[in-house]
């Protein structure tokens, strides 16, 4: 009877309907309680609905009647790597190997599992023998490419992610990140042809179609950057990265600030790889908000009510902690706000415009520091003049900006940020009132491997 119950059980399951599925397993484990099989595949249906406690209550009961059962042993494995429990997913990895030493997807998702944890040299050796067991399966060395690519070793990277393409030549992604591999190698001809690929594959793709723009412009095939970005613009009209980049490269009348659709749309889709991006390149700026912070204020005392104005994923949040009795995070971005809320350092975390939120905070701040986020201004006017009124008499503004190597007030780079000249900064500042500042030198980052120069500046509104 079980037996029957079981195979109509795995129709349906295989069919897709899970839900129906569960209830037969259900059964099957009520009428013979050591069915470990049922008890699996109830949790792989569990799963799949999304019930996580139920899921991992049927793969320990499983585990509890058949402990030497490599499958269960990595389906456990996989629900707790998804949960977050990455030592004990790799835990049940690890005994699935043991079990079944050819266990090829044991193999790759403990791969994956070390790349999470940032265990690389150890994902390296684990993902090699997944493309040994795997050597058609495109997967393995799609990881490969992204931990050699963390890594910085670019050659084994390239190498990689051109497996995965000669294995799935059809797979936009895999083009995509070869293109990322040769634009980082500074060789954006090929770099190009590798996105417009991915293009031809996903139209839809707004990282792709930006890179491109990139790679022509690096190349030095304007007339090719500017024309994918119109064609960008024809597929989607008013689409706001391809507009503010038209801007950049001198197509388009270059607008005052970055708008708000560019600035969240962005930064919604660079969230998740925000951080280890940055420290590839190797920013700086928050170290050198809090450097001025410092020099300053010297020693903190948790008695300041602080802005972190243009917060991101809060990389300024725990610099400035100790200097806040009140500590708010504000950014344009849903998505980077939602990372910056699991730190919790932050008081408050507000989305909002920057200008539209300081010129609502009358006299709030004792401090507002802002790294990396009037770049997004040309005209800082406007800018400044809502963060003096944000302020308390006596309060200041700490702040980094790209210093401008034209002869001009601001200029719009590909990168999309603007960079301004110090006199510039300095009469926008003394329109504001925030006439008593010091400003200093530093390098903000690396791009492209060439150091980008900044200005760190610490203005203060004049009591009374």
């Amino acid at each position: 009877m079980s037996a029957d119950l079981f195979e109509q059980a795995r129709t349906l399951h295989h069919a897709g309907r899970f839900s129906d599925a569960a209830t037969l397993y259900r059964q099957i484990t009520e009428q013979d309680p050591g069915h470990f099989r049922a008890y699996n595949n109830l949790g792989a249906c569990e799963d799949e609905l999304q019930q996580w406690e139920q899921a991992e209550l049927a793969f320990r009961n499983a585990l509890a009647i058949a402990p030497d059962e490599a499958p269960i042993q990595h389906n456990l494995g996989r629900l707790l790597h998804k949960q977050g429990s990455h030592k004990e997913a790799e835990h049940h990895y690890f005994l699935a190997i043991q079990l079944q030493p050819d266990f090829a997807d044991a193999y790759f998702n403990l791969g994956r599992l070390l790349q999470d944890t940032r265990q690389f040299e150890q994902s390296i050796a684990v993902l090699m023998k997944a493309t040994e067991l795997m050597p058609s399966v495109p997967g393995p060395n799609a990881v490969l490419g992204d931990v050699f690519f963390e890594l910085g070793l670019l050659p084994q990277s390239l190498a990689a992610y051109r497996k995965v393409t000669d294995i799935a030549p059809t797979d936009a992604f895999a083009h995509f990140h070869l293109g990322k591999v040769l634009e980082t190698l500074q060789r954006p001809d090929e770099a190009a042809n590798s996105y417009s690929r991915s293009l031809a594959i996903e139209a839809a793709s707004p990282a792709a179609r930006e890179a491109l723009a990139r790679s022509l412009e690096a190349a030095g095939r304007h007339d090719a950057a500017v024309q994918s970005l119109r064609t960008w613009l024809e597929l989607e009209p008013g689409q706001p990265v391809a507009t503010h980049m038209l801007a950049a490269l001198g197509a388009a009348e270059t607008p005052d600030a970055a708008s708000e659709g560019y600035v969240r749309e962005t930064f919604d889709r660079f969230a998740g790889n925000f951080d280890t991006t940055l420290e590839k390149l190797q920013y700086q700026a928050p170290q050198l908000v809090q450097q001025a912070v410092f020099r300053h204020y010297g020693e903190a005392h948790a008695d300041l009510q602080v802005l972190d104005a243009g917060c991101g994923t809060g990389l300024c949040g725990p610099l400035l902690r100790p200097y806040a009795a009140s500590l708010t995070g504000m950014d344009l971005s849903p998505a980077m706000l939602k990372l910056a809320d699991r730190l919790h350092v932050y008081d408050k975390l507000e989305e909002a415009e920057l200008v539209a939120y300081l010129a609502s905070q009358h006299q709030s701040f004792d401090l507002i520091a802002a790294a990396d986020t009037f770049c997004y201004f040309g005209r800082l006017d406007t800018a400044f003049g809502a963060a003096a009124q944000a302020l308390k008499p006596g309060a200041c503004l700490v702040f980094t900006l790209e210093l401008a190597t034209q002869p001009a007030d601001y200029v719009l780079g590909i990168h999309g940020r603007y960079a301004h000249s110090e006199d510039y900064v300095r009469a926008s500042l003394e329109q504001a009132g925030l006439k008593k500042y010091r400003m200093e030198y530093g390098t903000l980052r690396n791009e492209g491997g060439v150091p980008v120069s900044g200005l760190i500046v610490t203005s203060c509104l004049t009591a009374g």
